[in-house]
């Protein structure tokens, strides 16, 4: 069974628990809605206790002491209720904590899934598809319409209309003029544009497209599509 598995197990105890409590009351049952409520608390308290120990004992400490101090001392103290309340709250958390990490991997792997792995390379008056891993400082490269930069480096023509969305969150297109440092996973929204000469003081470690140049690795980060197509050429590297 997953630890997400476990969670979603403890939070349906609690709350199962918590319910039947209040409904018992009305139900006619001879057992004690003190009772039940104990009941559903003591198996939060017994996985919240281990786990605390699991992790004490490679040298991590959390904050889950509160959570268990405040059911175990409810449940001494003869007040069950605020001890489920308290496991339902614990365990709630820990399913949003689940789904907010499951979130973040499968974003994570949506953006890997979408960086670009191929660069189109201009070998004299021919375009050649290339691997991103052979883009070399100095190549000139082309970027076609709403294509992502798959490299970091610098504009070579005279301006570029770049959608930084899925970098800095910046809804609108950005203008770059020549020289300026572009982001690897933007997109290539402006006009097409012809291919410049490497800028001299392009210093950065990875390759370019359409105007970047290479800093020491290419870099993955992917973004949305726009239309439009213009050439780059990488710079020396630091």
């Amino acid at each position: 069974m997953t630890e997400r598995a476990f969670h979603l197990t403890f939070f349906a105890i609690a709350v199962v628990g918590l319910a039947l409590g209040l409904f018992a009351p009305f139900g006619g049952w001879r057992v004690d809605a003190h009772l039940i409520w104990s009941v559903a608390t003591v198996p939060v308290i017994l996985a919240l206790a281990y786990s605390i120990v699991r992790d004490f004992l490679i040298g991590r400490m959390g904050v889950d002491a509160i959570a268990l101090v405040s059911m175990t001392a409810a449940i001494v103290m003869g007040q069950p209720l605020a001890g489920v309340v308290v496991a339902i709250m614990y365990t709630g958390g820990n399913i949003l904590e689940d789904y907010a990490r499951g979130k973040a991997e499968r974003d994570l792997k949506s953006l890997r899934d979408r960086t670009p792995r191929v660069a189109h390379k201009w070998l004299g008056d021919v375009l050649t598809d290339i691997s991103v891993d052979e883009v070399q400082a100095g190549d000139q490269l082309l970027v076609r319409a709403g294509e992502l930069l798959p490299v970091d480096g610098y504009l070579a023509d005279p301006h570029a209309s770049i959608d930084e969305s899925a970098v800095t969150g910046e809804p609108l297109p950005v203008t770059r003029a020549q020289g300026e440092l572009l982001r690897s996973g933007t997109v290539n929204a402006g006009e097409a544009s012809g291919c410049m000469p490497p800028h001299p003081q392009a210093k950065a470690p990875m390759p370019a497209l359409s105007g970047w140049s290479r800093p020491r690795r290419p870099r993955k980060r992917p973004s949305s599509a726009s239309p439009i197509a213009s050439r780059c050429s990488c710079c020396r590297p630091r």
